[in-house]
């Protein structure tokens, strides 16, 4: 039996696109849905004038795409990307053409790789309103521009370790080999650094440089998940907000507005980073 609905999928490009509630199986809806909650979520925010509190023994970086988490999803002959609320993405996509060609021989059990679903712009760094755009662009969308950089693996492996890998280093040497030759298929970039010297550097490189949106650093003696972005302060007035479906007394996001000259607010976008 199939692990998703397509009944009610739209052309995406040549490929389909479900929308939210279309993975049947129970057990990978509520990995893939929890995940962002139970890992993504407890990433601690730094600005760079706070490298100085990352912990010692070592960190492995990789830079921030400005994208959306997705999962790559392989099951046998079965081949995916989904996202956290159950929306899915197949068919004759590129990077998941490359998925099909790398990844799914190398697989072994079922395999749920974490990433970042984003699209490449001819000038700059992805931008998250990008890869929107080609999500709802149907079938004229420029799925060739889609990308998926993996950046954990949370169950699966491959034929030289099958897993579980509690270990990071272990998840992230299982997914380079897993992504091994593609150009839109990838694991995340991730190099070591020693100090916070070492991630300031980077940090000028990468993100000063206008390669990516932030760091990720990830200590090694501690198992901690830092998030770097540079800081812009701005008074911002909340003009509405919700709630969490399961916790109705806690803020889900807010809207937020700057008030002009006149007296009008101008709505500057939601935020939901309130932990």
């Amino acid at each position: 039996m199939s692990l998703f609905d397509l009944s009610n999928a739209s052309p995406i490009g040549k490929g389909k696109f479900a929308p939210a509630g279309s993975i049947k199986d129970l057990e990978l809806a509520k990995l893939v849905g929890g995940y962002k909650r139970t890992i993504a979520s407890r990433y601690r925010a730094l600005n760079p004038d706070e490298l100085d509190q990352l912990p010692k023994g070592g960190l492995w970086v990789s830079p921030k795409i400005d994208g959306q988490v997705w999962f790559l999803v392989i099951d046998k002959e079965e081949l995916a990307l989904v996202a956290p609320n159950g929306k899915v993405i197949t068919g004759d996509i590129p990077v998941l053409q490359e998925a099909k060609k790398f990844a799914l021989p190398r697989a072994r059990g079922r395999l749920v790789l974490a990433g970042e679903l984003f699209s490449l712009r001819k000038d700059g760094r992805p931008r998250c309103g990008d890869v929107a755009k080609v999500l709802g662009g149907g079938a004229d969308a420029e799925v060739q521009r889609m990308g998926f950089h993996a950046y954990d693996l949370l169950i699966g492996g491959d034929s030289e370790n099958k897993g579980p890998m509690p270990a990071y280093g272990d998840r992230l040497d299982a997914m380079r080999r897993l992504c091994e030759g593609g150009k839109r298929l990838q694991a995340i970039k991730t190099v070591e650094a020693a100090d916070p010297d070492a991630v300031r550097d980077l940090f000028d490189d990468w993100v000063e440089g206008g390669k990516g949106e932030g760091l990720v650093a990830r200590s090694k003696a501690m198992g901690r998940i830092f998030k770097i972005k540079p800081v812009f302060t701005l008074d911002a007035a909340v003009i509405a907000f919700t709630e969490r479906a399961d916790e109705t007394d806690q803020v889900r996001s807010m809207l937020l507005a700057v008030m002009k000259e006149n007296g009008q607010f101008q709505v500057i976008g939601s935020c939901g980073n309130m932990g």
